[in-house]
């Protein structure tokens, strides 16, 4: 087995509920797949997150059962809106799975988008206000950084004044590395300058990736940071068919079940590379010259066990 230090696979929890069939969701296959992914090298297992508006497995429960059944691998959420959580709370739970994991949790956090219906609903399901969910997130990833140092916390923030608030058991690593993600978002590439160990992104066009890191890099020195310590990772989706009609039909077939609007649509806002292996690694190393250092891999096809072999055969030689 040879480790590859800057890939991670995205677990199909919400893909385990789309097709599940009569049967119910076939929850092993998150577990085997993450499993797999150990056994194959990767760095990295990623959840990723929604309420109501994307129906799929609890983030933080799935990552607790992938972190008891595997032993290398780190285990991060790509992206979770912790706004929808409170922080006290989402600190707690993830201090236990980086215990439990022996110190490999990482959160990949992000704002959400506010420009439809069903993301307004689920912020109103937990009762938090859709226009509060930016202001939200930059104060609880400040409270939960608080809370991981074991030290009392005293804060009179806006949506979370706490007194006095002690948290255990702290987390294995010093505190739980905190991956933002953004793309072409004035306030979201700020708070990756401020706050994120990392930036995470699915920009289309890697014009637009640099376009992106030029703007942290300028927000990291006013904010008195080296934008050399921001890791750059991108969350790319990929379908691997010789036939690229094929590919894309699969591909397209299985965003507009995940997402649950056209495809047209979805690609114009999020990298997907569909079609044969040469254009998935011209792609990875396209964003590589740019300064992309790290991927997380979203396969785009009810076949995840075909379409990871084949990443791994077929790809990740050329590009790792």
């Amino acid at each position: 087995m040879t480790l590859v230090d800057n890939f991670g696979i995205l677990l199909p929890t919400r893909g385990v509920l789309v097709y599940a069939g009569t049967g119910g969701p076939r929850v092993e296959q998150t577990w085997q797949m993450a499993e797999t992914a150990e056994r194959l090298g990767y760095d990295s297992v990623w959840v990723g997150d929604s309420i109501t508006s994307k129906p799929r497995m609890e983030p933080l429960t799935a990552m607790a059962a992938v972190a008891a059944r595997t032993s290398r691998v780190k285990i991060g959420t790509a992206v979770l809106l912790n706004a929808l959580r409170h922080p006290v709370h989402l600190a707690h739970a993830a201090a236990t799975i980086d215990n439990i994991s022996g110190g490999r949790a990482i959160l990949g956090l992000g704002a959400g988008r506010g420009n439809n219906r069903m993301f307004v609903a689920e912020h109103a399901a937990v009762g938090v206000p859709i226009t509060e969910r930016a202001a939200r997130m930059e104060e609880s990833i400040r409270v939960m950084r608080a809370l991981w140092t074991g030290d009392p916390v005293t804060s009179d923030g806006e949506f979370y004044p706490l007194e006095d608030v002690e948290l255990e058991p702290r987390p294995v690593q010093p505190s739980i590395p905190l991956w933002l993600s953004s793309n072409w978002v004035k306030r979201g590439l700020s708070r990756v300058a401020e706050y994120g160990d990392a930036w995470i992104t699915n920009v289309p066009s890697v014009e637009l990736f640099r376009q992106c890191w030029e703007r942290i890099e300028q927000n990291a020195g006013e904010f008195g940071r080296d934008p050399a310590s921001i890791g750059r990772c991108l969350y790319v989706s990929v379908n691997l068919n010789d036939d690229g009609d094929d590919a894309l039909s699969e591909g397209d077939r299985y965003m507009q079940a995940y997402y649950s609007i056209p495809y047209d649509v979805i690609s114009k806002n999020l990298l997907c590379v569909f079609g044969p292996v040469q254009k998935c690694i011209d792609a990875i190393r396209a964003y590589q010259e740019a300064g992309a250092d790290y991927f997380i891999v979203r396969f785009a096809s009810p076949d995840q066990p075909r379409q990871m072999s084949r990443f791994t055969e077929e790809v990740l030689p050329f590009v790792a």
